[in-house]
């Protein structure tokens, strides 16, 4: 991860990264075209509880009172892109980090012609579709589908004892802002890597190597044996329909966990994989689109360790700028058998209901104002709902 403390830092790294490329003689003839943008997100919500069920890995959600992100795109040569992505917010978790790199990469295109692409650096995941929708411009809803998002039980820097020690924190990871618990697919928290990205109409594709996981990327010291490859195949066969399939494998667990292997085994032995489909269909001022994963983690200590999640969501476009969007979505775990004999999820099921009003006051300006409901099932407990009351303002600049 590129971890930026301050302004100055941040003004330095760019530098940097342009200073390396410019070395190039052929780029130095091309006049470079740079662009700066941002997003500025400012929410209000009605539950600590019900924003703390949102939070990422770093301790901010897109239901913070602000959140400001800003960009860099620049193009070198009519072949070379690069672009530069930070974040600023108060954060809370235990990668709290107020200013960042979120991502930082160039993007080589040999025939300007042709949708062919190599990117390079801090890239943006190439599987799943909700990569876009990250943005609060582009996301009709306000929340983070909880295959992006939740983190579950299982711990990345520090090996579970035992079945009986994990499913003794399940429903906890999510509300324990100070330990490292994965999700299934941090879509925040981008990982250094290279692929190829293109379409040959009618079909999409991506494939590429990282240097961590989808749980749990390693973007700066690689502290993980191995690379974890990952891609994604769509097809486009009618005009707003959309189906796809990725996939991803690799190692996960750092060199700490090497003094829980048994004889003769590697850290290289134990892979996360991960398996996900989608689609999308859109007509008029109809679109609804989904996705489903899942994911399973081989560890030394509880075994193979799966979680299914999956979420539907819709939205309607109104011809005066508003529109009205939901989405409903699930998490599942599989099933294993402590020392007494019960047999039982690894980790409480998730369930969440969203729902959303929204308005484009301008072209750059939108407003919007949601109802939120996510309900924890604890194994052989009463059930846990959370409702949310939201509302967020958006501006481009």
């Amino acid at each position: 991860m590129v971890r930026v403390s301050s302004p100055r830092r941040l003004v330095q790294h760019l530098a940097s990264l342009l200073l390396v490329t410019l070395a190039c003689p052929t780029l130095a003839r091309a006049e470079a075209d740079v662009h700066f943008h941002g997003l500025l997100d400012m929410g209000l919500v009605s539950s600590v509880q019900g924003r703390a069920l949102n939070q990422l890995t770093f301790g901010d959600s897109n239901l913070d009172p602000y959140r400001l992100r800003l960009f860099m795109d620049a193009r070198l040569s009519p072949t070379l892109e690069v672009h530069v992505q930070t974040i600023l917010h108060e954060g809370s978790g235990a990668l709290r980090a107020e200013l960042r790199a979120d991502g930082a990469y160039a993007l080589w295109t040999p025939i300007p012609s042709r949708d062919l692409s190599l990117e390079a650096g801090k890239i943006p995941w190439p599987i799943g579709t909700y990569a876009p929708r990250t943005y609060s411009d582009k996301n009709a809803l306000m929340g983070t589908p909880l295959m992006y998002q939740w983190r579950t039980g299982l711990l990345w820097n520090s090996p579970t004892a035992n079945v009986d020690s994990l499913v003794a924190v399940a429903g906890r990871g999510q509300l324990s802002p100070r330990k490292l618990y994965v999700p299934l697919v941090d879509e925040r928290w981008w990982d250094s890597g290279a692929a190829v990205i293109g379409s040959w109409a009618p079909f999409e594709f991506s494939a590429g190597v990282v240097q961590g996981s989808p749980s749990w990327p390693a973007p700066g010291a690689d502290n993980t044996p191995g690379l974890s490859i990952l891609g994604r195949v769509g097809v486009m066969p009618l005009p707003g329909v959309r189906v796809g399939v990725s996939g991803a494998d690799g190692t996960w667990m750092p060199v700490s966990f090497e003094r829980t292997l048994p004889t003769g085994k590697h850290l290289r032995d134990y892979h996360e994989t991960s398996l996900m489909v989608d689609a999308e269909f859109a007509t008029g001022p109809l679109e609804v689109r989904g996705e489903a994963i899942r994911r399973r983690w081989q560890t030394t200590t509880t075994g193979d360790l799966d979680a299914t999640s999956g979420y539907l969501e819709g939205r309607w476009a109104f011809t005066n700028g508003t529109w009205l969007a939901v989405r409903g979505e699930t998490l599942r775990f599989s099933d294993v058998t402590t020392a007494s004999q019960v047999t039982r999820p690894w980790d409480d099921t998730v369930d969440r209901y969203e729902g959303v009003v929204g308005y484009r006051v301008t072209h750059d300006v939108r407003l919007k104002v949601g109802v939120q409901r996510t309900v924890r099932h604890p194994y052989a407990a009463a059930r846990l709902t959370d409702d949310l009351l939201m509302a967020s303002l958006g501006f481009k600049f």
